[in-house]
Formats: C-alpha cells, structure tokens, sequence
C-alpha cells in the first residue's frame, strides 16, 4: 500500500472473555482503500473489525486511527470519525425507518440540540443512496431481510463517517442487490471514503477491493492487492478449495472456479482460460 495508514493494528490480541480469537496481529489499512476481511469461519474477521469499532478492546497491543490511539479518542468523536455496521442487529420494537435513519445523526448533535437542514439532507441522501426513501414510514419489523439490511446501511451512511467498517453488509440480499449495495460502497469509496468489509463471497471480494487481507485462525495470513494475493495454491491452503482463477470477463479481476472430481450431470464444464 502506497498510501499512508489511517488504521493501524500493532500486535494486537483480541478475544472474548478468556477466550483469544486473534492474537498479535499486526495489519496497516491505506486511507482511501476499499480493504475487505476474506477468510474461513471463525477466523478472526469479525472480531478484528469489531476491535477496530471500539467495540472490542485488546487485551494486548494498539489500535490508531488517524495516526491517534483510539483510547484517546471520545465516544462522540470517535462515531464521528468510524462508522460500524455489525452483524445481527435488532431495532427497537415498532421503529420506523426513518427513525433508524436519524439515529445515525446523533453523533453530530449535542444532547439537547434540535434537527438541522444538515440532518435533514443527510437523511435524504442516504434513503436515496439505499433505495429506502419509499420505505421510511414503514416499521422495520415488517419489513423482509434484505430491506432491513439496506435500511441499516442508510443509518450507516447518514452518520456520514470517513470511515466505514461493514461486517458481511450483503447478508440477506439477493443477488441483485447485494451487487446494489457493494456499487455503492464502491461509489462511497471513490469520494474518499475508506472502506473496510467483510465478505465471504470471494469473487465479489476480488470485484471491488483494493487491498484483501487474508486471515485464518486469527492470524493475517497475507494482504495485497487481489490480483497477487488470490492464487490456487492460497485458496486451496486457507479455504481447503481446490479451484482455477482466471480473470472475470466483465472486470479483469481474479475469478475463482471450484474444481471437483465429480462429474457434472450435462457433461464437462468448460472454464473460460481453463
């Protein structure tokens, strides 16, 4: 990475309870990228991100943002600077989506402050960016997984952060709009923002990350630019895969096709390179 750090994890170490899930991990994230988190279950991905988010704290190491340790940073300060979008989040019984929405303003507002136009055309924005505009006086509850989801990444994006963490934010979607909300995080990332995601979808990590960072049973295993990081030999070492990568025919990027010794009932499957 060619652009200067703006997280910084120093031999960090990281679990819950008296359990370490991630242990001396080291790991520089460039302003301005679009870095994703790739690795098999319980590997340490979430974790990581939510160690990040001040959610968790280390038991040993140092997380800095902006070159500044995150201790020394105030909550409101801090929600101003990192927004987190985590997994498995419930609202409040009979909360609408647009009440959600204005929650992600509240660390732009003092206690007793009241709603200002600057509120007002961030909420806009981000129902508009999520294509949840028609959806705001509709209650969450009601509403199916993948219009939930998209009413989350509005709250996230009316929070209008530098930086946004996202733990698997296509879950729930089909896929036409987990492809939906991954443009628009790469739109997000093009105006500056630096992006930092889990996924599990290796190809659609490929797609739109700069940088990958691979992990496995709490340790970085690699990062790069997917290009250099995805080869067979990676995916078959971290993922137990055995696959071909050949470029995606619509973006260049690494591809990656499972192999199996299977036959295939029309027949053999012809891959594009291959």
């Amino acid at each position: 990475m060619t652009a200067p750090p703006t997280i910084e994890l120093d031999s960090v170490t990281v679990g819950y309870d008296r359990r370490v899930v991630c242990r001396d991990v080291s790991l520089r994230i460039a302003e301005g990228s679009f870095t994703v988190f790739i690795g098999p279950n319980g590997c340490g991905k979430s974790t990581l991100l939510r160690t990040i988010a001040r959610v968790l704290r280390p038991s040993g190491g140092r997380v800095a943002v902006a070159g500044r340790d995150v201790r020394g940073y105030r909550r409101r300060q801090y929600a101003r600077t990192v927004g987190l979008l985590p997994q498995g989040i419930e609202a409040p019984a009979g909360m609408t989506v647009t009440d959600l929405v204005l929650r992600g303003r509240h660390p732009h507002r003092s206690t007793l402050s009241r709603w200002t136009a600057q509120d007002e055309r961030a909420v806009t924005a981000a129902l508009a960016a999520t294509g949840t505009t028609d959806l705001g006086d509709r209650v969450l509850a009601e509403l199916s997984g993948g219009q939930r989801q998209r009413a989350w990444l509005a709250m996230l994006l009316a929070q209008d952060t530098p930086i946004l963490l996202l733990d698997e934010p296509t879950t729930y979607l089909d896929i036409a709009h987990q492809y939906e909300v991954l443009d628009l995080l790469a739109d997000l990332h093009a105006g500056g923002r630096t992006v930092v995601a889990v996924l599990h979808d290796l190809n659609q990590a490929a797609r739109y990350a700069t940088d990958l960072v691979v992990l496995r049973d709490g340790q970085v295993t690699t990062t790069g630019r997917p290009s250099a990081v995805l080869t067979p030999d990676l995916v078959a070492d971290v993922f137990g895969l055995r696959c071909r990568i050949v470029p995606d025919p619509v973006t260049g990027t690494p591809a990656v096709f499972p192999e199996s010794s299977r036959p295939h009932p029309t027949g053999p499957v012809v891959v594009p390179g291959g």
